[in-house]
């Protein structure tokens, strides 16, 4: 894990830290793996160069970008879900784009909740948790917010760390009708995030020349993307839907420890937040205790990725986590920790058939509690097994979150009905 601490990281993570229940030893990031400050791309109308020449140049560094579909405007669906399994944010931009505050309530219902179910049946796994204005004009909001968790305008402003308001984020138009419309102008503005420790969110139409709003060279594209990755400790680039989630983790996490021994700590990571929506790792370090040189994190006994670092003469164990998802032991090095169970000492939880037509099995070892969600969030139904259930019957055809908790780990998988 590659991270980067500045001056600025570090005050915006003790302003950060006031108001949440964290642990004295321990610091959560402002954004994703201690960088500076985020970015998202966002590519709007589907456009026909956006997927086979403007993707590529992201994809050449694995950064991530959010595609917000107009369903009614052909879009490609076969390359959309390529671009979905490949982590890029397939999102709503209505069925037809109209200017929302221009048509009535239950007009706007059917385009935000059509467009949603058309992408999520066209495209497996796509959440769909955010919403692009046409014309960048909001709409009504108790009905986006009864299908989205966030919406993006275009105002033209860096976002703060701390939204005022995450219905209406700014974005900044590129390309021949925008102020970013060079390299040089790229960089002013991911260069002001980063002074200002907040988030560029660019809003990108055509590419070249296919008749898209607001072109945008590629070859401007292409030497932006090499400037961000010879530049990536400064910055993290995540989708829309993975900044916001972040940032609403990071604002409600709460961090404990217990069960605290000299070479093993037991932390608790919780936010309060809907898991099955929620599920963005957060970035987090601990001072090393004292007599320890090195240290390895654990989650239900696996060991996950982590980086021991130092500044200012302290040194850190960093990892990133999920809340909720799980009992994390951090242990020095040749310390009980590393003798807990691994993943083949654990029953393991599987699911048959999947995709299922009429029912699901689910099978662990003993008894155990399930809870099933739709992708926003909302649970469907929950019970409890003893090494098997059958369900699934009532549901319609679609997608959805299974937790399952055998008492000894919590685990989540998608399912498919079709």
């Amino acid at each position: 894990m590659k991270s980067k601490y500045t001056a600025l990281t570090a005050a915006l993570l003790m302003s950060l830290s006031v108001g949440a229940q964290i642990d004295e030893s321990y610091e959560v990031a402002t954004w994703h793996g201690f960088k500076t400050s985020a970015v998202s791309y966002t590519f709007d109308d589907n456009t026909s160069n956006q997927l086979p020449v403007a993707l590529p140049l992201f994809d050449q560094y694995g950064f991530k970008v959010t595609l917000y579909t107009v369903t009614n405007w052909g879009p490609d669906w076969t390359a959309l879900q390529k671009a979905s399994n490949n982590g890029h944010e397939v999102a709503s931009h209505t069925i037809s784009h109209p200017s929302l505050p221009s048509i009535s309530a239950e007009e706007q219902e059917a385009q935000l909740q059509q467009s949603q179910s058309t992408i999520r049946s066209n495209v497996q796994g796509a959440e769909v948790l955010t919403l692009a204005y046409p014309n960048c004009n909001i709409g009504d909001l108790a009905t986006i917010e009864k299908y989205y968790i966030a919406g993006r305008v275009c105002s033209g402003q860096i976002i703060s760390a701390k939204p005022g308001d995450y219905y209406r984020l700014s974005s900044m138009i590129v390309g021949s009708q925008g102020e970013v419309n060079s390299t040089s102008a790229f960089q002013t503005k991911v260069e002001l995030a980063k002074s200002s420790g907040g988030w560029a969110v660019f809003l990108i139409h055509g590419v070249d020349n296919d008749g898209g709003y607001s072109p945008v060279a590629s070859s401007v594209l292409s030497e932006h993307v090499d400037f961000m990755n010879a530049n990536s400790d400064d910055y993290w680039i995540g989708t829309f839907a993975e900044v916001v989630k972040y940032i609403k983790e990071r604002e409600s996490i709460s961090i404990s420890e217990s069960a605290i021994t000299a070479d093993s700590l037991k932390v608790t990571i919780s936010d309060g937040l809907e898991d099955a929506l929620y599920n963005q790792a957060v970035s987090i370090r601990r001072k090393l205790p004292v007599n320890w040189s090195t240290a390895s994190v654990y989650i239900d006994g696996a060991a996950i990725e982590s980086d021991v670092q130092s500044e200012n003469g302290i040194s850190y164990v960093v990892f990133d986590a999920v809340p909720d998802q799980g009992v994390i032991t951090i242990g020095s090095a040749g310390g009980p920790a590393i003798a807990l169970a691994t993943p083949n000492d654990i029953p393991p939880v599987a699911f048959h058939p999947n995709p299922f037509s009429d029912t699901i099995q689910i099978k662990s070892g003993g008894s155990f509690k399930y809870s099933i969600y739709s992708l926003t969030g909302q649970q469907l139904s929950s019970g409890e097994g003893n090494n098997s259930i059958f369900v699934g019957k009532s549901l319609p055809s679609g997608t959805y979150l299974v937790r399952v908790n055998d008492h000894s780990s919590i685990s989540q998988f998608k399912i498919v009905k079709q």
